[in-house]
């Protein structure tokens, strides 16, 4: 249950001034994990299941809002800060205070926000396995969040809403996680010299523009994105809730090969040009939920690689018990096949349970 402190910005000085509401809320996640090398961990599920946010909120009147915001993550097996996360300007595991931190301001006009936060392309509710270890999700989540973000988020008319970011490219030196093709260890600060790149790379200011649709049990989102490397992808994703169980499908365009050496040479690490599709499902069974997904590309994944060895398919599963609103036991598990360790989803087996509170 989230604790809420309800404070007066001055203390029944008048009436004239608006009201502050600042409330802490989090979660703490713990539990076994076995990698598709058979090596055991403790601890988080994903990064973002341990950690407490700070949200203050304050009505100015006149249809004006604003709202800060501080996310801090930290290992819950260690009660270190999150060691998943590298600092998009040093490069260092550990190096944020905060992993999130933005300020925002909402009128009829919409919203905007400033700072480090995950922006529409990461929120969009897409995905059960979210970007776990075991996720189905065609793109994982590597242009979900960036440092020196501003976002643009329309007003819902008829059900749709546009939404349009830009990140400067100054504050995101480095990737903060390994995922999606991109390696935390890049400094791309450096010119790209790898070779075999379908496109030309060049240090950009990521961005995306995209559109929203809610109606009923509907919900579905199309972006466009240009990312660190300038370099393009797209996604169309829908869900249907049917209430007996609910319906997930994406698929997700990379137009070009993501690759990068500060040397001549190839890329160790990267993913080639391709699409993915993931359809999944999740079905409530009283205290239960049940979700069942699937991913596959239509072509190899790994740089260099034409001859099928490496057209991955993924299958994950997973259950969630609710003791309560706050409290669950959680289960999840994937088999890769015909993966890469090089585009960073190896081929094998993994899984974690472990116990989840929420406050």
């Amino acid at each position: 249950m989230k604790k809420t402190l309800i404070a007066l910005a001055a203390l029944a000085a008048t009436s004239a001034f608006a009201q502050s509401t600042v409330t802490l809320s989090g979660s703490i996640n713990y539990g076994v994990g076995t990698a598709v090398t058979g090596i055991h961990s403790y601890g988080n599920w994903k990064g973002d299941r341990t950690g407490i946010t700070i949200a203050a909120v304050e009505d100015l009147g006149g249809g004006l809002k604003v709202t800060a915001a501080a996310n801090m993550r930290f290992s819950s097996d260690t009660s270190e800060q999150s060691r998943s996360y590298v600092s998009t300007t040093s490069g260092t595991r550990g190096d944020n205070l905060f992993e999130q931190s933005s300020i925002a301001i909402d009128s009829s006009f919409g919203q905007v926000r400033v700072g480090r936060f995950t922006n529409a392309v990461g929120v969009a509710p897409l995905h059960p396995f979210e970007d776990s270890g075991q996720s189905t999700a065609p793109h994982q989540a590597a242009n979900g969040r960036y440092s020196s973000q501003i976002q643009y988020v329309s007003p819902t008319v008829g059900g749709f809403q546009v939404f349009a970011f830009n990140a400067q490219k100054s504050g995101n030196v480095f990737h903060t996680a390994n995922g999606a093709g991109y390696a935390a260890a890049w400094n791309l600060s450096a010119p790209n010299l790898a070779t075999g790149l379908t496109d030309a790379t060049r240090r950009a200011n990521p961005s995306s523009v995209g559109i929203n649709y809610r109606n009923g049990p509907v919900y579905a989102q199309y972006y466009t994105l240009t990312d660190l490397l300038g370099l393009k992808s797209s996604k169309l994703g829908a869900s249907y809730d049917l209430g007996v169980a609910k319906l997930y499908a994406s698929q997700f365009t990379q137009d070009s090969n993501i690759g990068f050496s500060a040397t001549a040479g190839a890329s160790a690490l990267g993913k080639q040009a391709h699409k993915a599709t993931e359809i999944a499902v999740q079905v409530p069974m009283g205290a239960w939920m049940f979700s069942l997904g699937s991913y596959g590309a239509n072509g190899d994944i790994q740089l260099g690689k034409t001859d099928g060895s490496t057209k991955t398919t993924r299958t994950a599963w997973g259950a969630t018990y609710n003791f309560s609103k706050r409290t669950q036991a959680i289960y999840v598990a994937s088999s890769t096949s015909k993966g890469s360790t090089a585009a960073m989803m190896p081929t094998g087996k993994n899984q974690w349970l472990g116990l989840q509170h929420n406050f």
